[in-house]
């Protein structure tokens, strides 16, 4: 008797076998597989497993370039194997296959990790946010211009949107000068905790990070939600006192108006 495939569940059952997600499904798809020029049907289940993490592994590689310098080739290859157990790609593309790992790094099941290299989130963290704003949509800058037509009775109820090739990063740990060292070859700088508060962007082809002031930082968060410019002046206010907030805020608002990073502007009326 012929033997009939369910090709949809064969496909799905070699899905899972390949990323380690079922030993149940490993186990049917080795019975439906022939041993073929003396090699072993489990055997050849295994190169296709093999060349599934060689692949991703070589991604996380390259998108977390630091990372890897910083902890080892030997811990990295352990850490993708444990992240990619636990967060299998889903997607058709590789994109996307390293975008929970800071996260990952942050929970319990990376706790080995994270107690030896105790910055190993934050330097995850920073490195996705480079490679998540270099394909991020692009925007036309705003031009300086274009608030020259603005009334000054119509400022405290501006709102600025920021281009979506950007981040703003909180961090536990100064981990910028890492992925620094790591490019160009040198030392992986000994670290100690310090928060650090940074602005990635892109403007056309190239990312930029920059460190930012406490209070920088805190007026850009209130624009990025949407918040009225009176409302950014006043925040600013509360920390450095309203006799320097204004020149503040306007200094700011050139630097980012220079830097691209203002997509548009609507007033809230």
């Amino acid at each position: 008797m012929t033997r009939t495939l369910d090709l949809p569940r064969v496909q799905l059952d070699f899905a899972r076998a390949i990323a380690a997600s079922g030993a149940g499904s490993a186990r049917d798809v080795v019975a439906g597989l022939r041993s073929d020029l003396g090699i072993p049907a489990a055997q050849r289940l295994h190169v296709y497993a093999n060349a599934y993490f060689a692949r991703i592994h070589e991604v996380l590689r390259e998108d977390y370039a630091a990372l890897h310098a910083a902890i080892g080739a030997d811990a990295f290859h352990d850490l993708a194997k444990l992240y990619l157990i636990a967060h299998p790609s889903r997607s058709f593309t590789l994109r996307f296959a390293g975008a929970r790992l800071p996260d990952f790094l942050r929970g319990p099941v990376a706790e080995p990790f994270s107690r030896r290299w105790p910055f190993s989130a934050d330097l995850a963290a920073l490195e996705w946010a480079l490679v998540d704003v270099f394909d991020a949509p692009d925007a036309p800058p705003l031009e300086r211009s274009a608030l020259a037509c603005v009334s000054p009775d119509d400022w405290s109820e501006l709102r600025f949107a920021l281009v979506p090739a950007h981040r703003l990063l909180a961090l536990d740990w100064p981990v910028q000068g890492v992925g620094d060292a790591a490019s160009a070859g040198e030392p992986i700088p000994s670290l100690e905790p310090c928060a650090s508060k940074l602005l990635i962007h892109r403007r056309d082809e190239l990312v930029w990070k920059r460190a930012l002031s406490d209070t920088e930082f805190c007026a850009l968060e209130r624009i990025e939600a949407g918040r009225e410019f009176g409302s950014v002046c006043a925040a600013v206010a509360e920390r450095i006192g309203e006799d320097a907030a204004a020149g503040f805020t306007l200094a700011c608002l050139e630097v980012w108006l220079a830097e691209g990073l203002i997509a548009g502007l609507q007033s809230a009326g």
